[in-house]
């Protein structure tokens, strides 16, 4: 670009999109910063089973792009980002726009994925609560088991890496529906791809096993881990359990009137765009662990977009998931390595990627700290109670807060607070950046 001042373009506007911009925008004044997403409002995902079940207003946890983004000099683009030319560093919209950039960060998100891996019959319906359209649709869906009592399967199917929000939505269910003494009316099932209950995609933490194990058989909800999908029908699934070795070796249909299953991510076309020197064959970024492309040095991922390899090989395919946090540290990893070459600065850093995940089951919850969160770790803290349902609302408030009133996103009394009450940092230098995603360095 011809102008001596840089561009960042940032593809996305959820928490990866918007944590990287304010991050830097927090470290450089002198930059010219383009936040490009095809939805005009930021949602904290989080809070998106506290929607879908508990009825939560999901204007509570929305903020406008196009309001908060140029109070802090940020330039805002209302549409979708269609192609990614990597040697001209040129962005193409959907609106016809063209942007050039000097660095460009992909932050997009995932496509959601059911078939092929799932066959699902005409007429029957998959519910979800990843986006927030989805989970207004899954509250609808509530109201009329709430009037209509039914068997209910909640799960996950191959490939899938995220699956806190599949615990939380059965238990928060749960909660609700004991709330309206209509629980007995109810079978309950958590059918899921997991080795085990509390596995996560991450080997399992701390005793989270054990813990869901127990509290499932509290709530009396039938659990089948070790599982693969392979049919949703209007009123039924259908699916296998699987051996050590992945093969099936058992059949089973449930009933089901309400189907709340977890997908598979695949990465957005965009990225594919891209080529696959930018993009892996499922259309993630393959960036390295300071989070840029090797080949193309001035292109950085944030979020569920990155490639990051399994922990494990499972029975069942299990991907990483990548939690908030998570995903603010590479964030600010990104930030600092673009703020360190425009200046000419050798040096990189990396996420440490250490993770403070709260899951609310509506009227208590549990808490978790795992350093880092891909392992083995350094620690882990798991503590249950009451408190944490009222400490995830008030998380929500203050994440919202930042978004809407600070102008960073780990301003520095929460990184004071997380490294006295908790030893923990979102980054560290980094002499070696050629190991994939999630490796310390």
């Amino acid at each position: 670009m011809a102008s001596s001042r840089k561009r960042v373009v940032i593809v996305g506007g959820g928490v990866g999109g918007v944590a990287t911009a304010y991050a830097l925008r927090h470290l450089m004044k002198n930059l010219d910063i383009v936040l490009v997403s095809d939805r005009d409002k930021f949602t904290f995902t989080p809070s998106l089973p506290h929607v879908a079940v508990l009825d939560k207003n999901p204007k509570g946890i929305q903020a406008e792009l196009g309001k908060i983004l140029p109070r802090r000099n940020i330039q805002f683009i209302h549409s979708k980002a269609e192609e990614v030319d990597p040697d001209t560093q040129k962005v193409k919209l959907a609106n016809g726009q063209v942007l050039e950039y000097d660095y460009l960060v992909f932050a997009t998100g995932a496509k959601l994925k059911w078939e092929p891996t799932v066959e699902i019959e005409e007429g029957a319906k998959i519910y979800s609560i990843c986006n927030l359209e989805h989970a207004l649709e899954t509250r609808e869906a509530v109201h009329d088991l709430i009037k209509n009592p039914g068997p209910v399967v909640v799960g996950s199917i191959p490939g899938t890496s995220c699956f806190g929000p599949l615990y939380e939505f059965a238990f928060m269910l749960d909660y609700r529906l004991r709330k309206h003494h209509i629980r007995h009316k109810v079978d309950m099932n958590i059918v899921t791809s997991e080795p085990y209950l509390g596995y996560a995609g991450l080997g399992g933490i701390g005793p989270s096993k054990r813990y869901l194990e127990d509290i499932t058989m509290e709530k009396t909800i039938w659990t089948y881990p070790n599982a693969k999908v392979k049919k949703v029908g209007k009123d039924y699934v259908e699916f296998a359990i699987c051996d050590e070795d992945g093969k099936e070796k058992k059949t089973i249909q449930l009933e089901s009137k309400l189907t709340m299953l977890m997908p598979y991510f695949e990465g957005p076309d965009v990225i594919k765009s891209a080529g696959d020197k930018v993009a892996n064959p499922k259309g993630f970024v393959k960036t390295n662990r300071c989070m840029y492309v090797p080949d193309y040095p001035n292109i950085y991922g944030v979020g569920v977009c990155v490639a990051i390899p399994p922990v494990q090989k499972t029975p069942i395919p299990t991907g990483t998931p990548k939690t908030g946090q998570m995903i603010e540290g590479m964030a600010v990893a990104v930030a600092h390595n673009i703020y360190n070459d425009i200046k000419n600065i050798p040096e990189k850093v990396a996420p440490k990627l250490p993770a403070i995940c709260i899951a609310d089951f509506g009227d208590k919850g549990f808490f978790v700290l795992a350093d880092p969160v891909i392992p083995p770790r350094n620690k882990v803290l798991y503590k249950e109670g009451r408190w944490a349902h009222w400490m995830k609302e008030i998380f929500e408030k203050y994440f919202m807060f930042k978004v809407k009133a600070i102008k960073n996103i780990t301003p520095w009394f929460e990184e004071l607070g997380l490294k006295i009450m908790f030893d923990i940092e979102y980054i560290e230098p980094c002499k070696e950046c050629s190991g994939p995603t999630g490796s310390r360095c």
